[in-house]
């Protein structure tokens, strides 16, 4: 999916790079220790004349959101965003531009401010964001408003007199954070405070595919899925003619991943043995082999995105790593082309397209709240995980790189730049590039 141009602009606005700084004061750091304030001869337990409480190991992050910048300074470029609740370690503390008592450095580049993040005494503790119940493939149970105009109340109460506050189109979603009952009826609330009747919602059913993890030294097109549910035998002519006696034939469900042992040509077909046994190859999705970028690292983190086999390869340097299926953007919304870099990730964010001014009919317009895994790589395009199909393999987005939720997780973590726990949002440095993506 993609985002509207007022829906990026609003995203580049959060998390775009602040225009330069001024007037900062020349920091004297302190460096901070699990234990409080270390000393060194000479050394004071104050940042430019501001007290700091040797016993100070974190601050904690009271707003969701709060900004963490590059430098401490506050029209320095930002570097992420924090959770609420989250105890950022205290790892050393300066006075600068923009901030009455000291910046406090809690990551590589990132520091937050203790006007608004105020230093503790407890241990730093925080959670990867976003967080995923147990037994759970996504952060929020998710649904969809079953026709136009599905009423939401700002209050419960407000159902009684509809009282209402903004209306959905049909298929636009809501997070739910929790339900409660009222004359009779179910009603769900959503992240963002409105009430829902239950009886106008579609329960959203995520998928729960998982790509392909490659053997050592396997080769990019040794990894596969299936088309559609096939089965594989156990000589080369029951595939060719897919039947023959049914002992050793095993079946294989719809895009389902495998590992391509060995491609024959036979009689002008070709033919795969996967460990099931042997399928026609065009039965099977494979990413197709490609140059590497020619700069690349030894051990540089990349992904590349094959929109005619519809899978996203991930690379440590020439070496592939994982595979998993993906939906890119239709021909009328097409994923672009190009080699890219991640220029932001974000826990979650809500897409949408109704400021599109381009937009002719109100059955074009979408709202999903609450998308999870969000990696922006061109503009408002981004790969990101889905819970609303589970059509991967296909196109079908309006321009982003969809993937299955557990496929999504995996590569957020695994991709440059890092998020560490606590943090909701992380744009790269200088230090720490953001991902290579490589569309073709």
């Amino acid at each position: 999916m993609s985002t509207a141009p007022s829906r990026a602009a609003a995203a580049l606005t959060l998390l775009a790079v602040a225009v330069s700084a001024r007037g900062q004061i020349p920091p004297r750091r302190v460096p901070l220790s699990p234990s409080g304030v270390t000393r060194r001869a000479g050394a004071s337990d104050t940042a430019d004349g501001v007290a700091v409480p040797s016993s100070a190991r974190s601050v904690l992050i009271e707003r969701d959101g709060e900004v963490l910048r590059q430098r401490p300074d506050s029209q320095s470029p930002r570097r992420g965003t924090a959770a609420r609740g989250a105890r950022l370690p205290a790892l050393e503390a300066t006075q600068g531009h923009g901030c009455r008592a000291v910046w406090v450095r809690v990551g590589d580049d990132a520091w937050v401010c203790s006007d608004v993040a105020p230093l503790s005494a407890d241990p730093p503790r925080a959670t990867a964001q976003p967080v995923v119940p147990s037994g759970a493939v996504v952060p929020h149970s998710y649904a969809f408003a079953r026709r136009a105009g599905v009423r939401t109340y700002r209050r419960l109460e407000d159902a009684r007199e509809d009282n209402w506050a903004e209306e959905l189109e049909r298929g636009m979603s809501v997070a739910v954070s929790g339900t409660a009952r009222l004359d009779g009826a179910t009603y769900v609330h959503t992240v963002t405070g409105r009430w829902v009747a239950l009886r106008e919602l579609n329960w959203a059913r995520p998928s729960e595919r998982v790509g392909m993890l490659y053997e050592p030294g396997e080769a990019v097109d040794g990894v596969g899925f299936t088309r559609r549910a096939v089965r594989a035998w156990p000589t080369i002519e029951g595939a060719l003619h897919d039947r023959g006696s049914v002992a050793g034939m095993v079946a294989l469900g719809e895009r389902e991943g495998v590992h391509v042992r060995e491609v024959r040509q036979v009689r002008g077909r070709a033919v795969a043995r996967l460990d099931a046994g042997w399928v026609l190859e065009r039965w099977l999705n494979r990413p197709s082999p490609g140059a590497a970028p020619g700069d690349l690292g030894a051990r540089e983190r990349w992904v590349d995105v094959d929109r005619r086999q519809q899978v996203i390869v991930a690379y440590e340097g020439r070496a592939p790593v994982y595979a998993a299926l993906v939906s890119t953007g239709r021909a009328s919304n097409p994923t672009l082309p190009g080699e890219f870099r991640v220029w932001s990730k974000l826990a979650t964010t809500d897409m949408s397209n109704v400021d599109d001014a381009m937009l002719t009919t109100v059955t074009s317009l979408y709202t999903v709240s609450r998308v999870p895994w969000v990696m922006f790589f061109n503009r408002d395009q981004a790969m990101h995980g889905v819970f609303w199909h589970d059509g991967f393999g296909r196109p079908r987005s309006h321009g982003c790189v969809n993937l299955a939720p557990r496929d999504a997780a995996w590569l957020f973590e695994w991709a440059p730049p890092a998020m560490p726990p606590g943090w909701n949002a992380a744009l790269p440095t200088a230090r720490e590039p953001g991902m290579r993506v490589r569309v073709r």
